[in-house]
């Protein structure tokens, strides 16, 4: 059985602060009608596609999985890690690594601001129209 990542689930200890993260660095939006009104649930979507993020107060819920120790590394895809990094450099970002080629690309990881692992990455032209090719894409 063939699956995609349809949703990246974020616990969060400040979750206006990671929306705010998510919205004003990757392009995410608030989708208001599957986020609660009191802001302990954020729901955003990308125009962009991939998957969706929920932003989930980790203090209210946390779906058994442990805070401490562990964790989800969410990769986004941008038409330009490099460019991006330049852009991020400027805002108060947590870096882990400098932009690295990853043979199939170009990627850099940062923390978002509950501390969990971030990669942003682009590939390469050819491979972009070989998964194109491919329906992939």
């Amino acid at each position: 059985m063939a699956s995609r990542i349809g949703l990246v689930m974020v616990l969060s200890s400040d979750t206006a602060r990671a929306r705010a993260f998510y919205s004003d660095l990757l392009g995410y939006e608030q989708v208001d009608q599957l986020s609660s009104p009191d802001g302990e649930f954020l729901f955003l979507h990308s125009s962009a596609g991939g998957p969706d993020i929920a932003i989930q107060d980790a203090a209210k819920q946390d779906y058994g999985i442990p805070s401490a120790r562990g964790g989800l590394s969410a990769a986004f895809i941008v038409d330009d890690a490099d460019a991006t990094y330049a852009a991020w450099q400027a805002k108060e970002v947590e870096f882990v690594s400098e932009v690295i080629d990853i043979g199939a690309g170009r990627m850099f990881t940062v923390k978002d601001p509950d501390g969990n692992y971030i990669e942003v990455y682009h590939l390469n032209p050819d491979l972009l129209a070989m998964r194109k090719q491919i329906g992939w894409d």
